[in-house]
Order: C-alpha cells, then structure tokens, then sequence
C-alpha cells in the first residue's frame, strides 16, 4: 500500500488538535488523582487510569506489569535557630534524605568547594551545613554530590541548601549522582532545602554563633509499583517493535503537570491518533509501536530498569525507544539522541516532515530519564530536544513542587508536539528493516564509558 504522507499528516495534525484530549487527560492524573508517588494509592490510581485509557484508544494487550522496588517513604523536617523558636523556618527534605535529630553550630559553607572548606577544618565537625547547592561561578566544576561527600568527611551532621527560587518556593530535589549505580542512593549526610528567603535569614546568623535544630522523619523501604504496556501492532512487520514511553509518577505532594502530566497526557493522546488513523483511513504502523509508562522513575528509574530486565533478552529488542518527560517546559525543536548511529535515519525522516526539526546526539550518558536503562543495554534511544538543552519557559522552575499544577502545561504547545510525535513514530515504524543502521552497540563500552563520566557535570548543550 502506497503512504500518501501529505494526507496522512493533515489528519494526524488535525485531528491532534481538533479532537485533543489532553486537558481531560491533564485534569484526570494532576487534580482527580493528584501526586502520584511510586508505591502509594495516587500511583495506583493513576495505573487504573491509563489501563482503561489504553483499552478505549483501542490498543492490544493493555497489561500492567508489577514490580517490588526500593523506596523512600516521605515525611516531614523541622528546623529551628535554637533560642528563636517563634521563627517557623522553611524545610523540605531532599529526596532520600536520611532520617535525623541533630543539632550543632550554623556554619556557612559557601558552595562547600574545598578552598572554602580548608579555613574552616576546626570548625566543621558536629556542625550544619549553610551550603550553596549550585555550581560556584567561574570554579572548576563540582557535584553537589562530591560536596556534600567532603563536608560528610569532615564531620558536618547535616546540611541546610537555600532554594535557587524566590517566592518561598521549595523543590523536591535529589542530591546523588544516578549515573554512580554502585554508590547509596541516600544523601551523604541528612539535607533539607529551604526557601531562599529563609536561606538568607539563617546566613545573617551563621556568623553570629547559633545553634541549629533538625528533625527529618523518613524511612527506607520496600515498596510496590507498576508500569503499563499496550501495543499497537505492526501491519507489515509486526514482531519488530519501536517503544515511546513516559514517566506517570511524581515526586511527593506533587500533582506533576509539566513533571509528567505533560509526557504522559501526549503519550496517551498519540496513541489514540494513531489507533484513529487506522481505523478512518486505513493506515497502520509498519511495526508495532508499544507504548509504556514508567513507575519509579523519580527513584532512580527503578520502572525502567525493571522493564528492561523484564523483556530483554526474552524478546527481541526493540529498534528504538522514544522517551518523552516535561515536554511542557519548552516547545519541540526536535530529537536528541543518545547514540549517533541512527541519526541520519531519524533526520531524513523529520526533514521528510517538512518542519525544520532537527536530530542532535547528546555527549555523555543521559541518566535524568527512563531512557537511561535502555542505553545501558545497549539499545538506540532518544528524548525530545526541547527545554533541558536550550532555554525553558518560566513555569519550569515549579518542577518537582506542590505548585507542579495543570496549568504549567501550555496544552496548545502539547497538540504540536502530539501531531509531530504521532507522524515521527508512524514514519519510523515504516522504515523497512534493511534501511535500519547495524546495531554495534557494545555494552561493555557504554559501562567504561559511563564509569568514565561518573562525578562529571553533564552538559545542556
């Protein structure tokens, strides 16, 4: 059957936008279910969701698939200025933030390099940290992870990291490396955030010989979670299969509109673009496109590795694997790859699109998503290049917070992505075989390569 693209595009877009249901969608996972926590009732909601969701797009086979995983279970920080107790002081514990009861002496650290850390040697052991979680201007770069290691080594009980935001705005951070898959997974030493504006209240007073009081109540634990799989099957090569995934869990006490409301909701919606197409006019995929979404990725990625230890190597693997987070931060520009091979491929099928999207190849090993696992065993993935590599809109910086709302997608943005995204993985999927790339991907040079990048800062451009 001869692919007249020019019609099928018309529809795809059209009906992108014109029978969109991405604010019902949106409204459906942010405010009906809410935050969405891997191991906790939203999540488990918001499974529920996405099975009949698959069910009515009219995809094969909408299953869930189970695992046990490690997780942290969130609980609230106090801090106080010992003498001030009327001061309510902002606190929110970092993403597996050990639990703690300390107090010690308020230190300011600066950013915690080690030129800032050498005068103060006498000082720091039984102290808490005032520590800048940001990268110091001009100096040599430095994880906050490495930091945090050093203050740690000498002695410090605990840190306090002024948010980067005004507003009293808090962000549900993590503090570790995820590239670093033999180090814990917990902070070196207990970190909260405060606001920035409390942030600079207890900087007037570290210099002024003040006590500091922290509780964090958190626990570790092991904990149930879930990813959801449906196919579209294939009408030339159906046991040949391309995967567009997303993340549907949040961080605690997040109602996740940009993160990932606005990956999940486009998933969804290209899925049922693509189930409409078939069934008007008669045009399927080549091969079959599956569509997953993620548990636990905000710890660590635990969905995603589970998925790939789950399929692979029982069933072959797939071509590629699409990723699709905070696509709301920024409009699309395009598809950044993790590896270079298929990036003639890709691009001669975005220039066939005729929109001026461009395919770029990102310089180290990508670990802030679910495409990180995939790249690890080796298989050919992407990310959509949008907000992380240039520029974002302003509503990014309410990621991972109790202000991550519905509105902080720009759903109109969210139809053009969905368009785009449903005529990419369509004209993929009718690659024939033969004009694929050879897979050389070895895993054992990804695993040096990464072990190499381990402690780096990763680059956005």
């Amino acid at each position: 059957m001869e692919i007249d693209w020019y019609d099928v595009d018309r529809w795809v877009m059209g009906e992108a936008w014109v029978g969109s249901r991405l604010q019902e969608h949106l409204v459906g996972l942010c405010e009906e279910i809410g935050p969405r926590w891997s191991g906790s009732e939203g999540e488990r909601r918001a499974v529920a969701y996405l099975l009949t969701e698959w069910a009515k797009a009219g995809l094969s086979d909408p299953s869930e698939e189970g695992f046990e995983f490690d997780t942290w279970a969130p609980g609230r920080a106090t801090l106080q200025v010992v003498g001030e107790e009327e001061w309510e002081i902002d606190a929110l514990p970092t993403l597996w933030c050990p639990p703690a009861e300390v107090t010690g002496p308020l230190l300011s650290v600066g950013y915690g390099m080690p030129h800032e850390l050498d005068p103060l040697r006498d000082r720091l052991r039984g102290c808490v940290a005032l520590v800048q979680s940001g990268l110091e201007p001009f100096s040599p770069p430095r994880l906050f992870y490495d930091r945090l290691r050093d203050l740690a080594g000498a002695g410090v009980k605990a840190a306090v990291m002024p948010s980067g935001k005004g507003g009293r705005l808090l962000n549900c951070v993590p503090t570790t490396d995820w590239r670093d898959l033999k180090g814990s997974r917990e902070a070196p030493i207990p970190v909260v955030q405060t606001s920035s504006e409390d942030g600079a209240r207890l900087g007037r007073r570290a210099g002024q010989g003040k006590r500091i009081s922290l509780k964090v109540e958190t626990a570790f634990q092991r904990g149930a979670s879930a990813n959801t799989v449906a196919d579209l099957r294939g009408d030339l090569w159906p046991e040949e299969h391309l995967i567009i995934g997303a993340h549907h869990d949040t961080v605690p006490g997040c109602p996740g509109g940009l993160d990932n409301g606005s990956g999940v909701a486009p998933l969804l919606e290209v899925a049922r673009v693509l189930s409409g197409l078939r069934r008007e006019k008669g045009v399927g995929p080549g091969r079959t496109v599956r569509f997953v979404t993620f548990g636990a990725e905000e710890q660590f990625l635990q969905g995603a590795f589970s998925y790939v230890a789950r399929h692979f190597g029982p069933e072959t693997r797939p071509r590629m694997m699409l990723n699709l987070d905070t696509l709301a931060a920024g409009p699309m520009k395009g598809v950044a790859l993790q590896f270079p091979e298929l990036r003639p491929l890709v691009q001669g099928q975005l220039d066939a699109m005729r929109q001026g999207l461009k395919c770029h190849v990102i310089a180290q090993l990508d670990a802030t998503g679910d495409q990180f696992p995939f790249a690890l065993a080796g298989i050919p993935n992407g990310m959509l290049w949008r907000w992380r590599f240039v520029g974002a809109h302003p509503e990014v910086g309410f990621g991972h917070s109790t202000s991550d709302t519905l509105d902080k997608a720009r759903v109109r943005e969210l139809k053009e992505y969905v368009g785009f995204l449903a005529s990419l993985v369509l004209r993929l999927s009718h690659v024939p075989p033969e004009a694929w790339p050879e897979d050389r991907l070895d895993t054992g040079e990804i695993q040096a390569r990464l072990k190499a990048e381990v402690g780096t800062v990763f680059r956005t451009m």
